[in-house]
């Protein structure tokens, strides 16, 4: 069964500064939240240490108590500063539209791949509206099928012996499948039929790819992925990306609808 590779995020609660955020002194009179272009805001007494405390633990009742405790030189009227914050789009709230879910998933052997990935979209989530699948070796191709029915785009990364494939990155009803590349691999090689079916048996497989390449794949993954999130089209979307083994070597190849595939049926 494919595994998390990420541990449970903690659910934000209250007001936090954007992720990354820096808090930094323009002047004597002006602070700057973030450099992506940044939020410039007037100082007042304790606004700088109010900010560092805006990391999403607190709702904004207990932060209030807190900031008269433990901040009496601020005056001003926190419900009132956080607001302008989140109008400026320096601070996000609980409840505001929720980031996509992605969910990587792995094999044990690919488990160094899941690691450089992950982090990149934070806890897997259980109903995830995009799926990262990993294996060493090709993939069984039952998971796959799961994931076409249920709906869910889908991004096969394989770790091969000498390369790393990517795609074709699967919108269903959409876009081409992975039975549409087995399809078109058995053209050049007819004997690939007999293989697939093969590739249901669990197993171990050693990875003894560079780790440069597998660091150029994880973030070709991720780039994909943040393509379809934006509303875009990943390069890998009726096509598979083969890259290595040289380090600049990269195969993009054309992967079109198989007549006999039930996904070009959908594709209609």
């Amino acid at each position: 069964m494919p595994r998390d590779p990420s541990p449970a995020a903690s659910p934000l609660v209250g007001p936090r500064l954007l992720p990354g955020a820096l808090v930094l002194r323009r002047d004597a009179r002006t602070l700057q939240v973030g450099t992506a272009p940044g939020v410039v805001v007037r100082d007042r007494p304790g606004l700088r240490r109010v900010l560092r405390l805006l990391d999403g633990s607190l709702p904004l009742g207990h932060l209030s108590r807190l900031v008269a405790r433990d901040v009496p030189e601020f005056t001003d009227d926190l419900t009132g500063t956080v607001g302008r914050l989140v109008a400026a789009g320096a601070v996000t709230l609980p409840g505001a539209p929720a980031e996509p879910r992605v969910a990587v998933r792995h094999d044990g052997s690919s488990a160094g791949l899941a690691a450089l990935i992950a982090p990149a979209f934070g806890a897997t989530a259980l109903e995830p509206d995009v799926e990262v699948v990993l294996s060493a070796g090709e993939p069984g191709r039952s998971a796959f099928e799961v994931l076409a029915t249920a709906g869910v785009p889908h991004l096969p990364v394989v770790l091969l012996e000498r390369s790393v494939r990517l795609g074709p990155f699967v919108v269903p009803g959409v876009t081409p499948c992975l039975g549409c590349l087995d399809a078109l691999l058995t053209a050049y090689d007819p004997a690939w039929s007999v293989l697939v079916p093969q590739f249901e048996r669990p197993r171990t497989v050693t990875v003894a790819l560079p780790h440069g390449l597998l660091l150029r794949a994880a973030a070709e993954a991720v780039a994909q992925v943040e393509t379809l999130l934006a509303g875009g089209r990943p390069a890998t979307t009726g096509h598979a990306l083969w890259l290595g083994p040289g380090q600049d070597d990269a195969d993009l190849r054309p992967v079109p609808f198989a007549s006999e595939c039930p996904c070009g049926l959908l594709a209609r």
